[in-house]
């Protein structure tokens, strides 16, 4: 441009170059810039019109310059177009500055949706960790794997045995095992002959074994066998265990005695007609605590009477002292992490090679097994030949099920 106007020394620079008037709709928003990269303009049709308008003016006004002296039209027009050259660029000045907010506040959203975005990625990679943990933890430590299992496994109100009867036979004998007395009652006793209608017939401690019927006539002729009381074998009713109940999250800082007291006179006070404090302990005992050393809370597993079972497993809570703490049954059955069969612990297991709680061979334990990459196997299905395609130790296990209930028949819950 050769106009007198552009070349003028008040000028300090030309107006800047902008395009065309845009004629369609306005082109859509970019995507905003990630932190550290710098944030685009973004334009708009509003911002391009004004810039137009500008040019024109602008080049008006060198057109006037250009025709030399000047008149006072001359000079009304320049006036004018000039004030119309600062109302645009100030419309034009708050337009971009509110753009230019809407980018921002816009760009700032984005980068909050990002970081919750990796937080959410970090979480689930977190919990992925914590359950592999788990999972390795639960093949190699005995026992439980911890309390949310027990209640979740444990919800119902109340547990419901088999409606079976039993009978326990020993030997007078010490020396004889449970697997030579389980032999020889199944030499003298026929159940066709005697038509009995037999559930059950497993081992016990002592020497002893356990036959379960579906009705009480049936252990009466047991009894009265003669082939059994003059083989040396003594027929008795079996012995029951008192059930245990859990009582979860009381205060790691409370003595015993100030546990039993507030159970006792927080929950039961009054309930049973002759009951008293000394009665209550008397009929109660802490089997074990459970939970973290360095945790708040503990767990309590209490050995009572059916009678306060019943009363606690009602109420669904206990309250010990300011706190409210969930009680369910404990009926978790032990499982060996030397042979995987169920109904002892590893140190008192009397197999002489480990068992692989993966694989289910026998010769090694699961630490040192070489077929990790494999499906797992479970070893105490396999052990009797029964199908072994879910993992040792599985909720759905059918030889855990089956412990689970002849351990349910072991308790006694007082006809519950």
């Amino acid at each position: 441009n050769n106009s007198p106007f552009n070349r003028s020394g008040m000028t300090r620079r030309s107006p800047p170059s902008s395009p065309a008037p845009a004629t369609g709709p306005a082109p859509a928003p970019r995507t905003p810039a990630r932190p550290e990269d710098p944030l685009e303009v973004v334009s708009t049709s509003e911002i391009q019109n004004w810039m137009s308008s500008i040019e024109q003016c602008l080049n008006e006004v060198c057109a006037i310059s250009s025709e030399g002296k000047l008149n006072s039209e001359q000079k009304l027009r320049i006036s004018n177009l000039c004030r119309k050259v600062g109302h645009g660029t100030s419309q034009l000045a708050v337009q971009y500055q509110a753009l230019k907010q809407k980018t921002l506040q816009f760009h700032k959203s984005l980068q909050v949706l990002e970081d919750n975005q990796d937080l959410s990625q970090q979480l689930l990679d977190l919990k992925k960790r914590i359950e592999k943990r788990i999972e390795e933890s639960s093949k190699t430590t005995a026992g439980p794997v911890s309390f949310a299992e027990v209640i979740k496994r444990n919800a119902k109100t109340f547990i419901q045995p088999s409606n079976v009867s039993s009978v326990a036979i020993y030997p007078n004998d010490k020396k004889k095992t449970s697997e030579e007395t389980k032999n020889l009652v199944q030499t003298l006793i026929r159940p066709e002959q005697l038509k009995l209608q037999v559930r059950g017939l497993h081992k016990t401690r002592n020497g002893g074994v356990i036959i379960s019927t579906d009705t009480k006539a049936d252990i009466e002729k047991l009894k009265q066998s003669a082939q059994l009381t003059s083989s040396g074998l003594t027929v008795d009713e079996p012995h029951k265990r008192k059930p245990r109940i859990v009582v979860v999250g009381v205060p790691s800082d409370m003595q015993d005695t100030e546990v039993y007291n507030c159970i006792f006179q927080q929950n039961l006070a009054g309930t049973f007609e002759g009951m008293t404090y000394e009665t209550f302990i008397s009929s109660i005992k802490l089997s074990h605590k459970s939970g973290k050393k360095e945790a708040e809370t503990c767990n309590y597993v209490l050995e009572v009477t059916a009678q306060i079972r019943k009363a606690l497993i009602t109420k669904e809570r206990v309250f010990v002292h300011w706190s409210s703490c969930p009680v369910r049954d404990f009926t978790l059955v032990t499982r060996c992490f030397k042979c995987q069969q169920y109904g002892h612990a590893a140190k008192s297991c009397r197999r002489e090679t480990s068992t692989c709680g993966h694989c289910g061979e026998t010769g090694h334990d699961i630490k040192l097994c070489t077929r990790k990459a494999e499906p797992s196997k479970c070893a105490t299905c396999m052990f009797f030949k029964k199908p072994c395609g879910h993992k040792t130790g599985d909720s759905e296990c059918p030889a855990r099920l089956l412990a689970e209930k002849r351990y349910l028949n072991t308790i006694d819950y007082g006809g519950v």
